[in-house]
């Protein structure tokens, strides 16, 4: 069963559970940019277990991250009002799509991505 602390940094989001060993002390940092429809990087792997801290940031208007199948939900602020964080912990291994959750215009809803979570061997699910 996964467990969800929200801790407000700007926007800051802790997803937590029983994962395979222990969690390393310091995150892995990912810097996803939001603009004009789409999600860069759209694709982020990481292993079961690990800390993955999401910063994200727009290069436009205010966009959403929604990370299907679990309640971390961020708003990220427009270009120069700052950066959403999302810390990852504890998911199980799979593919889970994350999607822009805030209106941003006609390309909206192809605003998608994917996380996928190896087990810890490191074999793909």
């Amino acid at each position: 069963m996964r467990t969800l602390a929200l801790v407000m940094l700007l926007t800051t989001t802790t997803l937590s559970g029983g994962g395979a060993g222990q969690p390393q002390s310091t995150p892995r940092i990912v810097e996803i940019t939001a603009e004009r429809f789409e999600f860069w990087p759209a694709e982020v792997t990481m292993s079961e277990g690990e800390v993955v801290e999401l910063r994200l940031r727009s290069d436009d208007t205010a966009h959403g991250f929604r990370l299907v199948g679990t309640t971390t939900s961020v708003v990220i602020p427009k270009r120069g009002k700052g950066v959403a964080t999302a810390t990852l912990t504890g998911l199980t291994p799979g593919t889970y799509t994350f999607e822009c959750h805030r209106m941003c215009g006609a390309g909206h809803h192809f605003m998608r991505g994917v996380l996928k979570v190896v087990p810890a061997t490191g074999v793909a699910p």
